[in-house]
């Protein structure tokens, strides 16, 4: 396989995260897997709430955890229960005190996890390939280096959120890490030598400050939504999940800004298309841009108005982040151009 086509598989692999945390999302499974690297202690994670219970005669080893008097605890050695409870073989679980089970729940942030861990193997064998450009493109190395650490870090951000149990800023941040790998990703991609395209494409330095603004409305839309979504869950959850019309009502001015922001974002990102047929400049990516953007915008009537269907929020955050690559993509053709 080629390099390119190598990059682009890791690079699908990550959006592949982002729809998994997506769904993690939806589903409230960020809790599911209450410690960090491993679930409840073990390599593959409980599928019923009896292998995290105390049991007489049952095996245990060190690490595995249980659920005692609605605590965590941990194991601190190998062994066998015996008749009664031993409180010395148990040590408390103290970096929160999140202590429920709910298999559907586990498993699916478990398998979040194991496509981080997929895409974090398929980085690291990114940066090795990427050593047949050391002597002739040094560039494609570094950038595949820095992917690994940003990789790495991500999955400590990932540990961060379940030790803070869902804090939103927490939440945040790690979208944004998982946006920034994508734009480095994007940035790679268009380093790697290339056939020169035979299409004539005109520099237009206006539609580059009108793309660099589109891109800081998409990543505050970005922002936002992650905040409303967070918002939504804590007013749903204080009506019982009842009552659905007051939730975005309930919300307040966070949702109301969102909103507001979908109209400047349609306007500047319209224009884009505009400038672009006008002035006759070549572009093909300012129509796909608007095409994601008639989508999203869509979701999120769907969203909004027709009952919170849970299966579009993956789908709305997920379009949101093919809006922000496409404007990256975008982005870096133009600046390609204008070095030329």
């Amino acid at each position: 396989m080629s390099f390119k086509s190598f990059a682009l598989v890791t690079l699908i692999s990550i959006f592949l995260i982002i729809v998994a945390g997506s769904v993690v999302r939806m589903t409230g499974s960020g809790m599911g897997c209450p410690d960090w690297p491993k679930c409840f202690g073990l390599i593959v994670p409980p599928i019923s709430i009896d292998q995290i219970e105390w049991e007489q005669g049952k095996s245990f080893v060190q690490g595995q955890m249980i659920i005692h008097l609605e605590q965590l605890w941990s194991a601190n050695t190998d062994f066998v229960s015996t008749e009664t409870y031993n409180s010395t073989n148990w040590i408390l679980y103290t970096k929160h005190d999140y202590a429920e089970f709910n298999p559907a729940n586990t498993w699916i942030e478990y398998v979040n996890r194991l496509i981080g861990a997929i895409s974090g193997i398929f980085t690291f064998v990114m940066l090795l390939m990427s050593f047949r450009y050391w002597k002739s493109k040094r560039k494609i190395v570094y950038l595949s280096a820095l992917v690994v650490l940003f990789m790495g870090f991500q999955g400590l951000l990932g540990a961060v959120v379940v030790f803070s149990v869902l804090q939103p800023v927490q939440i945040t941040i790690h979208m944004l890490m998982a946006l920034l790998i994508v734009a480095l990703l994007v940035y790679l991609i268009s380093e790697l030598p290339t056939a020169k395209k035979s299409i004539k494409l005109s520099y237009d330095e206006r539609l580059r400050k009108m793309l660099v603004v589109a891109l800081l409305i998409t990543i505050a839309q970005i922002i936002l939504g992650t905040q409303v979504r967070q918002l939504v869950d804590v007013v749903s959850k204080s009506l019982d999940y009842g009552q659905r019309e007051l939730w975005l009502d309930l919300v307040g001015n966070t949702f109301k800004f969102h909103r507001s922001f979908a109209i400047v974002l349609i306007i500047v990102n319209g224009l884009l298309f505009i400038r672009n047929y006008k002035f006759n400049l070549g572009f093909a990516l300012p129509k796909y841009i608007i095409g994601v953007i008639f989508i999203e915008v869509l979701s999120g009537i769907i969203l909004t108005y027709i009952d919170m269907m849970p299966l579009m929020q993956p789908i709305h955050m997920v379009l949101a982040s093919v809006l922000f690559v496409l404007q990256i993509a975008f982005y870096l053709e133009l600046r390609k151009l204008k070095t030329i």
